[in-house]
């Protein structure tokens, strides 16, 4: 069945066609932020250095043996970026809520494709529509203008490329965004590994990005070549009729998503917590679904990474340091809080627990970056239970050694804590690790005791651990956010994502 120019360009086509424009600029200048704050690809989830196949920064790793990683940030520019200036927490939230807005969108227009029959359009006939495209692009070149496929509104390459862009780029963009949440690649790790690891999965997102930006371009290109006024006025009344008054209100159109972008640029550099409550109305309620998802990782124990990524500078102060200068003999972990049972724990009363408890999984870093490690220690749920959380407990607390800004220099001070929904909490793999690959935890990874939360970003696996408290509600903890990159740096409490 092929469709009548009559209908080639109804309503509804035409202003999927305009959100489409609004979602993907969005999408694309926010994953620019988020590429920027670990600004390198690798193939190999192991991320050795050096190892990378591509680099977007001129800065070299830091050869210090702690360093944070906040200082191999790239600072684009807002004008590239959203919001620019390397705000991890600012970009993930646009990008995420532009996802939302996406995902909708390309839902409702896949049915209506399919309810009205449009979608047969955008399908080649036959293979002979690949040679056909292959001509039409010798005609372009030898500045021919190709002939429209017969009952079709445009040639064969024109075709090929609204078929990759409408049915290939946004599953394809999905799938491979959606697989590098901790929560969704740790409930389904085999998937995961099937697909090469977050790392080639992270490539993949990138050459996604590149099949977006090549579709644009082309598509733009085309525009120009067909005559601007004479396509435009397809999106704008549904026929090309009209050429100038098309032209007008179109641009009109375009500078509107301009200025969309314009004012989401400085909306979040000036009123980051705006975006922060706009992004947890539309993003929380799929993360909290998320949360339900176990982390169900079984990795090989003899593929874990040679030197497990370090991010961050141990504590400096007096207490923290006696403890190393001991071998953390005096060290006690305190639980208490909101508890019916509150106790200290030495070291040898954790791996007494512990009784060689193990599991070997991924450490998915909020800045892209990702670790295997086999971690020893109690499922937190454990301990939990020992404790006995009193009725309408609703969170954990992990208050921490590290003073950030003394011993972190970039980032201003207080001291590190973190936590979590007891949901999260009492997940199977939520540990209080004490060993790492089948030794104690080096300094540098979080010793002697940290947190490994599988189904959330790295920086909430909460390093160098001083106490664990039950509580009640957690915005009377520091600046009432639920942690310290959430108080101070605009990250999401649910990093499930």
């Amino acid at each position: 069945m092929l469709l009548t120019t009559t209908f080639d360009f109804p309503w509804w086509l035409r202003v999927e066609h305009f959100l489409n424009i609004i979602f993907v600029t969005f999408f694309i200048r926010s994953g620019i932020e988020i590429l920027g704050t670990y600004p390198r690809l690798h193939t190999n989830v192991h991320n050795r250095p050096g190892a990378q196949w591509a680099q977007f920064t001129i800065k070299e790793k830091s050869k210090h043996k702690y360093y944070a990683v906040g200082s191999e940030y790239e600072d684009y520019s807002p004008i590239i970026s959203l919001p620019g200036r390397g705000l991890l927490g600012l970009g993930r939230y646009w990008h995420f809520m532009v996802v939302m807005g996406y995902v909708t969108c390309f839902l409702i227009y896949y049915i209506l494709l399919f309810a009205t029959g449009q979608w047969l359009r955008y399908i080649p006939p036959s293979l002979s529509t690949l040679g056909d495209a292959a001509y039409n692009m010798v005609e372009y070149l030898a500045f021919t203008m190709p002939e429209h496929m017969t009952g079709y509104p445009f040639n064969a390459a024109q075709q090929l490329a609204y078929f990759t862009a409408i049915f290939i780029l946004p599953p394809f963009m999905i799938f491979t965004g959606m697989f590098q949440s901790p929560a969704v690649n740790s409930h389904w790790p085999k998937i995961t590994h099937a697909l090469g690891g977050r790392q080639m999965i992270r490539t993949l997102h990138w050459w996604g990005l590149i099949g977006y930006l090549g579709f644009i371009v082309g598509h733009v290109s085309m525009v120009f070549i067909h005559g601007y006024g004479h396509e435009v006025s397809k999106m704008v009344f549904g026929h090309s009729d009209s050429p100038v008054a098309g032209a007008v209100i179109f641009t009109i159109g375009l500078a509107f998503v301009v200025f969309l972008h314009v004012w989401a640029t400085r909306h979040s550099l000036e009123k980051p917590r705006k975006v922060e409550k706009l992004h947890n109305l539309l993003v929380r309620p799929l993360t909290r679904q998320l949360m339900k998802l176990e982390s169900r990782q079984e990795l090989d124990p003899n593929n874990v990474t040679e030197h497990f990524r370090a991010s961050g500078c141990p504590p400096e102060n007096d207490e923290y340091m006696a403890l190393i200068v001991h071998d953390y003999k005096d060290y006690v972990l305190e639980i208490g809080g909101f508890v019916e049972k509150p106790m200290t724990l030495t070291m040898e009363q954790l791996r007494e627990i512990s009784d060689g408890y193990e599991q070997t999984t991924m450490h998915n870093c909020v800045q892209g970056f990702s670790s295997i490690g086999t971690w020893g220690g109690v499922p937190l749920h454990v301990i939990l239970d020992l404790v006995k959380p009193l009725p309408g407990a609703t969170d954990v607390v992990f208050h921490c050694f590290q003073n950030m800004g003394r011993d972190d220099a970039i980032y201003p001070e207080g001291w590190y804590y973190e936590s979590c929904p007891m949901m999260e909490a009492r997940q199977p793999q939520t540990l209080v690790a004490t060993n790492l690959n089948g030794e104690d935890i080096p300094i540098k990874n979080g010793a002697p005791v940290r947190i490994r939360q599988e189904i959330s970003t790295g920086f909430r696996s909460a390093k160098w651990v001083e106490r664990i408290e039950v509580v009640n509600r957690y915005d009377i903890i520091g600046k009432g956010r639920g942690g310290w990159f959430e108080d101070f740096d605009y990250y999401d409490r649910l990093q499930m994502i």
